[in-house]
C-alpha cells in the first residue's frame, strides 16, 4: 500500500471541506473555515522556548538592577531624611545641633576636610580611592606609604560629649583583613562588622562587646546612633545595641591634640556611601 505524502495528510486534517457532502454550502463552508483557522491558531501558539528563556533572563536582570537601585538610593529603602531633626538621647537631656547634612550641596570642608576623592550626587556622598594602582599613586605622591588606594573619610570637629545620627554603607564585595574599619576617635574605639552577623564594639586596650542581631553588613545601609561621654558610650546599629560603661571608653587620643574625629577606612575594592549625618554637642 502506497502512503500519501505528509503534506496531503495535513491538508485533509485541516481542510475537511474536501470531504463535505455539500462543498458549495456557504454556512457549512463558513464553519469548516472557522475550524481550520482555529486549528492553525493552535499550531501558531506553540511556545518558543528560546524566546521565553530570553524574556526570563531579561526579567532577572531587571530585578537585579532594581535591587542595586534600592541599595544605592535611600529614597527607595526607607531613608529618614524627610523626618524632622529631633534630639533624642539616653545619656543627655539636651544638645545643640552643630552639624546636619543631607548632601544636597557641596562637600562641607569644615567637617569632611578636602573634597578630593569625594563626590555628591542624588543626595549621597560617595568616598572613593584616590588612585587605582600603587605605581600611579607613588608617581603622583612621591612616596611609598599612605597611597590612597582605599577610601578614607574623616568626620572632624567631634565634641567631647555628643550624640551622632548617621546613615552610611560600605559598598564592597567581601570583608578583608581589618577592613572595613570605623573608628570613633582617631585609632580609639572601633566599630566593626562581624563576619557571622551583627557588629562589635572594641575599646582601646580594653574588652569587646558583640551584638549579633543588628544586621550590620556590607552593601546595606546602616542606621547608626552613637552617644558618648568619657567612660560611657551608647551604640545602636539598626535599632540594636547597648550602653557600655568602662574605664577604657574614651575617644581621647593624646596624639590628636584634642581634635576628635570619626575615621572610616574601606580597604580594597570599596566605596563608602553616606546618606545623612546629624551631630549634637552635649557639653553644656
Amino acid at each position: 500500500m502506497k502512503l500519501l505524502p505528509p503534506i496531503y495528510c495535513l491538508l485533509f486534517t485541516l481542510c475537511p471541506v474536501f470531504a463535505s457532502e455539500h462543498p458549495s454550502d456557504p454556512i457549512n463552508n463558513y464553519e469548516i473555515e472557522k475550524q481550520r483557522r482555529s486549528q492553525l491558531s493552535l499550531l501558531n501558539d506553540v511556545p518558543n522556548i528560546d524566546q521565553e528563556m530570553a524574556e526570563m533572563k531579561e526579567l532577572r536582570i531587571r530585578l537585579q538592577n532594581l535591587q542595586v537601585a534600592i541599595n544605592a538610593y535611600p529614597a527607595l529603602s526607607g531613608s529618614n531624611k524627610s523626618t524632622p531633626i529631633e534630639f533624642k538621647s539616653e545619656l543627655f537631656k539636651s544638645g545643640k545641633l552643630i552639624y546636619s547634612d543631607d548632601f544636597n550641596g557641596a562637600v562641607n570642608k569644615e567637617f569632611w576636610g578636602q573634597p578630593k576623592g569625594k563626590k555628591i550626587k542624588d543626595g549621597i556622598l560617595t568616598v572613593s580611592p584616590l588612585f587605582k594602582s600603587k605605581e600611579e599613586a607613588m608617581k603622583a605622591l612621591k612616596r611609598d606609604h599612605h597611597l590612597g588606594l582605599e577610601p578614607v573619610a574623616h568626620i572632624n570637629r567631634i565634641p567631647e560629649k555628643f550624640v551622632m545620627h548617621l546613615r552610611y554603607q560600605f559598598a564592597k564585595p567581601e570583608l578583608t583583613p581589618g577592613r572595613p574599619s570605623f573608628q570613633i576617635g582617631h585609632h580609639m574605639i572601633n566599630l566593626g562588622i562581624v563576619k557571622d552577623g551583627g557588629h562589635r564594639v572594641k575599646l582601646p586596650d580594653g574588652p569587646s562587646f558583640f551584638e549579633p542581631i543588628s544586621d550590620m553588613a556590607l552593601n546595606k545601609w546602616i542606621d547608626l546612633v552613637v552617644e558618648y561621654e568619657l567612660g560611657k558610650i551608647r551604640v545602636l546599629v539598626n535599632g540594636h545595641g547597648n550602653t557600655y560603661e568602662h574605664e577604657k571608653v574614651t575617644i581621647i587620643n593624646p596624639k590628636a591634640n584634642g581634635n576628635h574625629r570619626f575615621t572610616f577606612k574601606g580597604g580594597p575594592e570599596c566605596e563608602i556611601l553616606f546618606d545623612y549625618v546629624r551631630l549634637w554637642d552635649c557639653t553644656d
